[in-house]
């Protein structure tokens, strides 16, 4: 990033004549195409966090404090009745700039607003203004800058990195102002991220998320972070939920939680659509010029409850969802294929778990989907999953689907494998970290890595596949 741009973004907080920004909890762009992206903005009442508050970090110990205390806890970033628009265009001093309108926000979608992009140029640098103001319009806050880079047109092969990362556990942080991975996978200069679910953990966080006010708290404490904010502004992200991100662990739709009430499974899906930049549904793909195209996929809102016996009437993606997810992935063209899911789908996992494909709970369905792999798609198609609190690059042995776990966000946070399997791993590390995967075309051949790094980036691991 030239440094000129990032003094700018980093220091626009101070604004002209002594004003402030009111967006502590940052701008998000997401669901980039050549033409299109989702800009996420939020009013907020102060400037910054709350970095003197009342301290709730650990595991779930205390009573959840009542809403009206919310705005008091650490990290808390409160939301304010206002106005946002956005200001975009290619040149970076913005004389170019296209101009929202000003689109007012209210408590009733937690004071945040998307605007959808469309019409833009396809693999080109977008600068843009986030500009918010009180309700009326008057006064205007110091605005927040950022930048994105659209995705190339399909029909062209263009270089590319990106990442992917899973489970922030809060307590588990590694540096008061983020993540070390956020440091890391700046320095990679990735074209884009992708959180593969449990942004945020409503059940095992002290506050536990019992009403929609706390888990508000948790998205405004985590992602408040210094390092978050400043990554979020400089690289588009692609948002997966889970299941701490959408009620509790190993959830399922209309799943009784007692210890989660009156906060309900439904409410927790439409949060997760207020927090993150995306569009109502959330199972999509994405094509990264002609090399590469990605299928995001939703493992909670259509599944089975995780007790049900087994056959083949159980499901994870539900039939709209998996027929959707075969039927493009036949139609597709891309060199590379890659499914990422946040669950695992080859794993091994451990014998307890119930809650995703690499499990006896779901075998049915996961033997259905490996084995059709196999049959229909060759060697050009990988899975990358989240969930696990483990790094690890698994080959199935009986189809051969090679699968790569990001591993958790931070060293503190990782633990639970059940172990090296010698007839599935390739690597295997329980430690924090994230994943990053590059294509490149080069002499008439198309090259994928994938690439295991700890969470100061060094790179531990490496597999390539050509076509």
């Amino acid at each position: 990033m030239p440094g000129k741009f990032l003094s700018l973004m980093l220091l626009v907080a101070g604004g002209a004549a002594g004003a402030e920004t009111r967006q502590a909890t940052g701008v998000r762009v997401g669901e980039v195409t050549p033409t299109s992206a989702i800009v996420w903005m939020r009013v907020t009442a102060r400037a910054e966090r709350n970095s003197g508050g009342i301290v709730r970090r650990g595991p779930v110990r205390l009573p959840s404090p009542d809403d009206d205390l919310v705005p008091k806890l650490e990290g808390a970033c409160p939301g304010a009745s206002g106005r946002v628009r956005l200001r975009y265009g290619l040149r970076e001093d913005l004389r170019d700039a296209r101009v929202t309108p000003w689109v007012e926000v209210t408590a009733e979608r937690d004071y945040s607003h998307q605007f959808q992009l469309t019409g833009l140029r396809p693999d080109s640098v977008y600068y843009y203004s986030a500009e918010t103001a009180d309700p009326g319009g008057a006064p205007q806050h110091a605005p927040l800058r950022g930048r994105f880079r659209t995705a190339p047109p399909q029909e062209r092969y263009a270089d590319l990195t990106f990442t992917a990362v899973t489970c922030h556990m809060y307590r588990h942080l590694d540096h008061p102002e983020g993540f070390h991975i956020y440091e890391a996978m700046t320095r990679l200069m990735p074209r884009f991220l992708v959180l593969t679910g449990d942004n945020v953990y409503y059940d095992n966080e002290d506050p536990r998320a019992v009403t929609p006010a706390l888990a508000r708290y948790h998205w405004e404490r985590m992602w408040s972070l210094p390092r978050h904010v400043r990554f979020l502004l400089q690289f588009p992200a692609y948002w997966q939920k889970d299941d701490h991100d959408t009620l509790r662990d190993d959830c399922w739709p209309g799943m009784d939680a007692p210890e989660m009430r009156p906060m309900t499974f439904a409410q927790g899906q439409r949060i997760f659509l207020q927090q993150v930049p995306m569009g109502p549904r959330t199972y999509r793909r994405f094509r990264w010029g002609r090399g590469i195209e990605i299928w995001l996929t939703e493992g909670r809102d259509f599944r089975s409850p995780n007790p049900a016996p087994d056959g083949p009437d159980k499901t994870i993606w539900g039939p709209e969802q998996k027929k959707w997810l075969m039927d493009t992935l036949l139609a597709s063209d891309a060199d590379f294929k890659i499914l990422i899911s946040p669950t695992p789908i080859v794993g091994p996992d451990r014998p307890n778990k119930r809650d995703n494909h690499a499990n006896q709970a779901f075998a049915w369905e996961g033997n259905q989907f490996r084995h059709w792999v196999r049959q229909h798609l060759g060697s050009n198609f990988f899975v990358i999953c989240g969930d696990r609190h483990w790094q690890y690059h698994s080959v199935h042995p009986e189809t051969g689907l090679h699968e790569f776990g990001t591993g958790a966000v931070s060293d503190e946070h990782a633990g639970g494998s059940p172990g090296y399997d010698p007839a599935f791993h390739r690597f295997h590390r329980v430690a924090g970290g994230f994943l990053s995967v590059s294509f490149e075309r080069r002499g008439g051949k198309s090259r994928i890595t994938f690439r295991h790094h700890d969470v100061h980036g060094r790179p531990l691991h490496e597999y390539s596949a050509e076509k």
